[in-house]
């Protein structure tokens, strides 16, 4: 008998449990799970506030709060602008869920979209001012940009030139910008001017978060007293990427090396690829990169260039670093068509770089190095360390909510120029760029 009860008994059970099971989800668990979720995210439990909130949200797609405090809790801004979307979707009059959308979307650089998500928040709170200032933050990093620009450089061998030149970009949707440069340059030598004139089209962007692709091509047309004018095709296409810690850049860049009216006159262009890495280890970070490069001269065959970069960084903060630094550049023979071609350049060094920019009206960038340089000339023994200093300097100041003044400085002293090519051994080099970037909105 009483086995026949307690199989009765145990059936109910079953039938009560398979009843319950059978009732809605949501009905069953997604209140409990919701208070689950949100006594984890009070309590700063992000990995477990994330998984029930998770849980929730595939019960329930319709629950806007777990859809929100999962772009909160994600890993990343690529990931927290599609919950924050999704949670706009859900309750499109929340006016700060626009809002959620429109900085999350200027993180990853959609400052289309950007503008469209603060311009719904403002239509749904128009006495916000808060809102009303990040709307006009947005339109304007989503406005074309027009920037005249001019600069001024000057070299130890009494070489100088002179560029002035205008830049413009209009963005896209999906993070792209646009846009075209045009640029005329003054070359000379204290005896001869030469003239080099360039127009770029440009697209760059960020197809992901984790990745920046620039890419420009155009063509430029060079003059010199001894020749005619020569036109030439150019390129330069880049890309970055970057998750974690770690980090990888592979360019290919073509360029008229129009530094000095030989080397105009000579037809010269440079072709080369570089590739560069950046690591973790421990507090440190390595970079290594390596490019090779041909330098094609119409009164030469081509003259094949290397260099070796290698540093040890040690991070401050987001600001700044401080490195050790190690050059290695080298050319396959000498030249006499009118630039520097040792054997090898060998440089070791002391750098540090420090952004002191922001959203305030004045910003600045700095990147100095220090150390000693040996040369070695073509089947020639290496000659004596000597000192070595470069640095690196922009400023930009907003004169108004759509002018901002551009400066950059640039100076080296070493055998070696940022375009690919000095001109002597003892070569030491100074630049200026300023320009007015006009915001359009």
């Amino acid at each position: 008998m009483r086995s026949v009860i307690g199989s009765v008994i145990r059936y109910v059970v079953r039938a009560a449990s398979l009843m319950l099971m059978a009732l809605p989800l949501q009905g069953q668990n997604v209140g409990t799970l919701m208070h689950q979720a949100d006594s984890a995210f009070t309590a700063k439990d992000r990995a477990r506030a994330r998984q029930l909130y998770r849980r929730v949200f595939a019960k329930d797609p319709d629950q806007s709060r777990a859809a929100y405090r999962l772009g909160l809790l994600a890993a990343n801004d690529e990931e927290a602008l599609a919950w924050f979307k999704r949670y706009a979707a859900l309750e499109r009059d929340d006016a700060w869920g626009w809002v959620a959308v429109g900085e999350r979307s200027l993180r990853v650089g959609r400052t289309v979209e950007a503008r469209e998500a603060y311009q719904r928040a403002a239509t749904l709170e128009p006495t916000d001012d808060d809102i009303r200032q990040r709307f006009a933050k947005a339109r304007l990093r989503a406005a074309p940009a027009v920037e005249p620009q001019f600069g001024y450089a000057r070299d130890s061998d009494d070489g100088t030139t002179s560029k002035f030149g205008a830049s413009g970009d209009v963005a896209l949707r999906g993070g792209w910008r646009v846009g075209a440069r045009l640029s005329r340059s003054t070359i000379s030598d204290g005896f001869v001017d030469a003239t080099l004139s360039e127009s770029m089209l440009r697209l760059e962007g960020r197809p992901r978060a984790a990745w920046r692709i620039d890419l420009a091509g155009g063509a430029a047309n060079l003059t010199s007293p001894s020749d005619s004018s020569w036109p030439t095709f150019l390129a330069d296409a880049r890309a970055r990427w970057r998750s974690g810690g770690a980090a990888a850049e592979v360019r290919v860049r073509r360029f008229a090396l129009g530094t000095s009216p030989a080397l105009v006159a000579g037809h010269a262009v440079q072709n080369e690829v570089r590739v560069g890495v950046e690591m973790p280890a421990g507090p440190f970070r390595i970079r290594a990169a390596e490019r090779m490069g041909i330098i094609d001269v119409a009164t030469e065959s081509g003259n094949r260039r290397t260099q070796t970069d290698l540093a040890l960084v040690v991070p401050r903060g987001w600001r700044g670093e401080i490195s050790a630094q190690y050059h290695r550049t080298g050319y396959e023979r000498a030249s006499a068509a009118g630039y520097f071609a040792p054997g090898l350049v060998e440089s070791i060094e002391g750098g540090t770089y420090w952004d002191l920019g922001g959203d305030g009206a004045v910003s600045a960038s700095v990147d100095l190095g220090a150390g000693a340089q040996r040369l070695v000339l073509q089947g020639t023994a290496a000659g004596p360390w000597k000192p070595a200093l470069r640095g690196w300097a922009a400023l930009s100041v907003d004169l108004s909510r759509t002018v901002q003044w551009r400066a950059e400085a640039e100076a080296y002293s070493a055998p070696f120029a940022p375009v690919g090519a000095a001109t002597s051994a003892d070569w030491r080099y100074g630049s200026f760029t300023t320009g007015l970037q006009l915001r359009l909105p």
